[in-house]
């Protein structure tokens, strides 16, 4: 996938770029036939919710699924991430965030690169996440919540004590209440505003590692999957991780993108 100049240019200037059906509803079909025995692994890399029993991720799915491991190499994510980053990267995590029809919970309001800067040492914001919608989203099922242009500030340090998962240490939003305050969020969103994109199945999200973004509960009926693929340029490489491998993962060889067919010639 070639992306155009304006893609980039509002990549740059808004911290994210939506770009509708960039994956067949064929290939998604494929990707989400393989959910159930990803979600039902009981392990150390699925987190369920606090209040229920419903997956709030599955970390690292391509390190044990073929598919997905396919969808990690998948050109129209890495290529998009080269440009986007200019340079080669490689995969400084893999992961699925669920929200399940009526138990999906928050994820407050946060900045993945001051986790990975904190946390595994990752020197400059020179990262995206590269965001596959599995299932439909609309403004029901907790679509993504994004303040456009935050990324402009850079890294933002934490101006509030939260609760952190003492086995993971900090993963970005899996926390009671948010790193900011309210203060800083409503700043933020006064200068920038909110923006949350939505639409079918196999669409998807670039946003930079410095973007403020969240989302809300799920109360719908409508289950809402998506695949985090977090880009990050060769050279940024981590530096002193203090979180498991397969969260913080240290394979640092440029990512060689497969056939754009990968997920449907198995």
């Amino acid at each position: 996938m070639e992306l155009s100049i304006e893609q980039i240019n509002e990549f740059n200037e808004n911290g994210l770029l939506f770009v509708e059906n960039l994956f067949s509803k064929d290939e998604i079909s494929e990707l989400k036939n393989r959910l159930p025995d990803i979600m039902n692994e009981r392990s150390e890399k699925v987190l369920r919710e606090r209040s229920s029993d419903s997956v709030r991720s599955a970390i690292a799915p391509h390190l044990s699924d073929e598919l997905f491991r396919r969808l990690s190499l998948h050109p129209r994510l890495v290529e998009p991430a080269r440009t986007l980053l200019g340079g080669e990267v490689y995969l400084h995590q893999f992961k699925i965030n669920a929200k399940e029809a009526h138990d999906g919970e928050i994820w407050h309001w946060h900045q993945d690169y001051r986790t990975w800067y904190e946390d595994d040492g990752m020197p400059e914001p020179t990262v995206l996440n590269a965001t596959v919608f599995l299932d439909d989203v609309n403004e029901f099922n907790g679509p993504m919540m994004f303040v456009p242009g935050s990324h402009r500030d850079g890294r933002i340090d934490s101006d509030q004590t939260f609760e952190r998962v003492p086995e993971y240490g900090r993963l970005s939003a899996d926390a009671v209440g948010s790193p900011y305050t309210n203060e800083t969020i409503n700043g933020l969103i006064e200068k920038n505003g909110i923006v949350a994109p939505k639409g079918v199945a196999g669409s998807a999200i670039f946003f930079h590692g410095c973007t403020i973004h969240g989302s809300a509960p799920n109360m719908s009926p409508w289950g809402r999957a998506m695949v985090f693929s977090s880009l990050n340029r060769v050279e940024n490489f981590i530096r002193n991780p203090t979180r498991p491998d397969f969260l913080a993962l240290q394979d640092f060889t440029p990512l060689i993108s497969l056939d754009d067919n990968c997920l449907t010639t198995l």
